[in-house]
């Protein structure tokens, strides 16, 4: 399975990405990529196998299907992905697709009723035939780990993308998963992984991002 590994390539069509479609959304691609690789280092140091360097480009690229523009929930995840599989990067492609859909059980997607039916049955289609690598359990953590001003704790971005985005009745499956990834990779490297992320601490004295229509669906 092939992720892109050129640093600059990835910050190249990140940056492209970024003029087609200028938002916070890059500055968080960043720290995600910043924080995969921090955790990448240390699972490296307790003898797990990783590239860091794989860890940090997956982490630019796991939004790059926003270059498209405002789409509504994980469409998202399926744009990016198509990307990168025309360009040849399966792993990376599925980076996309997984950091936002933790299982199977699409039913937990906050959104879900809203892609129109063949996105729908694309995405199905893509994740039953994804086998989950250390990659995609680790950006899908790391998404929750940054936001476009640094890192942040998990409990402070859930309550964020609850106000902006709205929750369904599936939510805490999905937010257990995240706790469920850190913990499998705490239990790897003997630590937090807050440890690992410099200044994590701030997130706490900095304010909360508030934009969006609260929906509560059921």
């Amino acid at each position: 399975m092939k992720f892109v590994e050129d640093r600059l390539y990835a910050e190249q069509l990140l940056n492209e990405a970024a003029i087609l479609n200028p938002g916070t959304w890059v500055q968080h691609s960043i720290n995600v990529a910043k924080a995969a690789e921090y955790i990448a280092i240390d699972l490296l140091k307790a003898g797990y196998e990783i590239d860091p360097n794989i860890a940090y480009t997956s982490g630019l690229l796991h939004d790059i299907g926003r270059y498209v523009g405002f789409t509504p929930s994980v469409v998202h995840s399926l744009d990016g992905y198509l990307f990168m599989i025309n360009k040849g990067f399966e792993g990376t492609a599925n980076v996309c697709v997984t950091h936002e859909i933790p299982s199977t059980d699409l039913e937990v997607i906050n959104g879900w009723k809203e892609i129109p039916l063949h996105v729908q049955i694309q995405l199905s289609e893509i994740l039953n035939q994804i086998e989950w690598t250390i990659y995609d359990k680790l950006i899908r953590l790391c998404d929750a780990l940054a936001d476009d001003k640094g890192f942040s704790t998990i409990e402070k971005r859930i309550v964020s993308a609850a106000i902006r985005n709205g929750i369904n009745s599936n939510s805490p499956i999905s937010w257990k998963n995240y706790f469920t990834i850190k913990q499998e990779i705490e239990n790897i490297i003997h630590k937090s992984i807050y440890r690992l992320l410099p200044n994590i601490e701030e997130s706490i004295y900095t304010d909360m991002a508030l934009i969006g229509t609260v929906r509560i669906i059921k």
